[in-house]
């Protein structure tokens, strides 16, 4: 096994892969077609048969049944199941696909570019996701992994990763940036603090159904009005024209990145249709989902204002995902805000900010591991003397390239909360309500204790704690949502009506929730971490698992 890992941006259109070379650069690593990115697309040829990338995508006109795209929208989702010649399958295992052929791939070329040995492998790798990501989807990020047959070392933020990416390759920034991440199903907006190679996130915003897709859709429902204005037949009704129209959209729309017309030809079923799409015709079509993206960083830019972070100080604006190439994003940004924004390499950026990321965070564990067996000290002593003092921090950064395997740059990341966390609790009026314990945009590690609650009926026996997740800032919310996790407290015996019980939630820099509760006449007591209630059953991790075991992805 090898001793490299890789960064991996699983992402909603596109997905990329990248490592760190011999001379601790980021270089993103091509796939079987020679290129650095490869399409978010899977089709289930057979049973024991996946096609994933370029074909898949061809396959979207031609056999939409076996065919899945923008299957990221789904990960963690209520409902994540999607149907392809015949068989249902979890959004993860989907993701897992992709995922296994992206990394084939990437080993692929390490071999042919003598980086790797031919009998060598990479398991390890870290996965970006949207900032704007919660427990759900994050930790169904991680099931795709495990059952791509992958060691998940962690999952980073997108934005993180870019900041990564454009902040530590100098090594030397002391700046405030924004990131403004348009991909191709998620939005996302992000202002960090970039200190040398420390980046703290001050606070994220977005929209996680917000991407290129809504303006590729926008698109669509214009030729749609138009073939019907012209031809006086509905090309919606008609499978295969919309499968090509999705196609054909997403190539008008990269060709007005770069040209102010293009001309747009549509088969359909009462013949064919043609017209001459201006960019400006385009940005009219797309003018609200711009605004869209506006409002949301009006918001984020508000709250960064309330942190001390006012747009005055904001140094740059960094443009990363695919869609925001569009030239409407950086004549926005300029014309609102008075800033002109970086494209800092908007397709690449995240797969190397991870793989900057996951290789700071192996070498340096790498390091302690020798420290430790230097000292006689476990590795766990060596971390908690590190945090007090930084003496190995400071020592591992005098480090050269070949003697830490990254050329000793410790990545320190500092992340904020992307969604509020409740509990349900039955207020004085009778109804049950959320109450809220952290919010979002609290720095990370969080935690909350309230003491204010009590058991509710005489001789109560047990209580449940079902915890809620959104983006309200409120202190108590009406309960419109389902929650993400139901934990049971059984109490040692039966306690009177309105005994205490003292509640703390806390969640740490990897995102995991810790939840300690306590009622105060015979001190039940619960301790546990974070379980998810909306993931794939056992069974349904057997079923998929056997499923990886036995298809060939291609």
């Amino acid at each position: 096994m090898s001793s490299k890992v890789l960064g991996i941006d699983l992402g909603t259109t596109y997905s990329c892969v990248a490592y760190i070379d011999q001379y601790g650069k980021a270089v993103v690593l091509k796939n079987s077609d020679g290129d650095h990115t490869t399409p978010s697309v899977v089709m289930v040829e057979s049973e024991g048969s996946t096609i994933v990338g370029t074909e898949a995508k061809r396959s979207i006109e031609l056999e939409p049944d076996k065919t899945v795209q923008f299957i990221k929208r789904k990960m963690g989702k209520d409902d994540d199941t999607v149907e392809l010649n015949g068989t249902t399958y979890h959004a993860p295992e989907i993701s897992a696909m992709i995922l296994r052929k992206i990394v084939k791939d990437a080993v692929d070329d390490l071999r042919q570019i003598g980086e790797l040995a031919d009998g060598e492998d990479i398991k390890d790798v870290v996965i970006t996701c949207p900032a704007y990501f919660g427990m759900n989807e994050k930790q169904a990020t991680i099931t795709a992994g495990k059952l791509a047959g992958l060691n998940v070392l962690n999952i980073i933020q997108e934005p993180s990763a870019a900041a990564i990416s454009y902040g530590v390759s100098g090594n030397d920034k002391n700046e405030t940036v924004l990131v403004y991440d348009l991909g191709g199903g998620t939005f996302d907006i992000t202002v960090m603090d970039i200190n040398k190679s420390n980046v703290k996130v001050v606070c994220t915003g977005g929209d996680d159904h917000l991407g290129g897709k809504d303006w590729d859709e926008a698109l669509i429902n214009y030729v749609i009005e138009r073939y019907e204005e012209e031809n006086g037949e509905d090309l919606s009704e008609d499978p295969e024209a919309i499968a090509a129209l999705y196609v054909d959209v997403e190539t008008w729309k990269k060709s007005l990145t770069n040209r102010t017309k293009t001309n747009m030809s549509v088969k359909g079923p009462a013949g064919p249709f043609r017209e001459e799409l201006t960019r400006e015709k385009y940005e009219e079509i797309t003018h609200d989902l711009l605004n869209r993206t506006k409002n949301l960083l009006d918001d984020v830019i508000a709250t960064a204002e309330k942190q001390g972070y006012p747009i005055s100080k904001i140094d740059k604006v960094l443009l990363v995902g695919g869609s925001s190439k569009m030239p409407q994003v950086a004549a926005m940004i300029e014309r609102d805000y008075g800033v002109t924004p970086v494209l800092a390499d908007p397709d690449e950026a995240v797969a190397k900010g991870a793989a900057i990321y996951a290789s700071s965070e192996k070498a340096f564990d790498k390091f302690l591991q020798e420290k430790a067996q230097e000292t006689g000290k476990s590795v766990e002593e060596i971390k908690a003397e590190n945090l007090k003092t930084q003496e190995f921090d400071k020592e591992f950064a005098n480090l050269s390239v070949v003697d830490s395997g990254f050329g000793g740059v410790k990545i320190n990341v500092q992340n904020v909360l992307s969604r509020t966390y409740g509990i349900a609790i039955l207020c004085d009026d009778g109804n049950v309500r959320i109450a809220n314990f952290l919010y979002i945009n609290k720095p990370l590690p969080a935690t909350e204790t309230k003491t204010e609650y009590g058991t509710s009926v005489p001789n109560q026996k047990s209580l449940s704690l079902k915890i809620y997740e959104s983006r309200s800032t409120d202190k108590v919310m009406d309960i419109d949502r389902e929650p993400i996790t139901v934990i049971p407290m059984k109490f040692n015996q039966e306690v009177r009506l309105g005994t205490q019980v003292i509640i703390t939630l806390s969640i740490d820099n990897a995102g995991l929730m810790h939840i300690v509760a306590e009622e105060q006449q015979y001190h039940s007591k619960l301790d546990t971490t974070f379980q998810l209630s909306n993931q794939m059953s056992d069974e349904d991790m057997i079923v998929a698992t056997d499923r990886m075991s036995k298809i060939s992805v291609e």
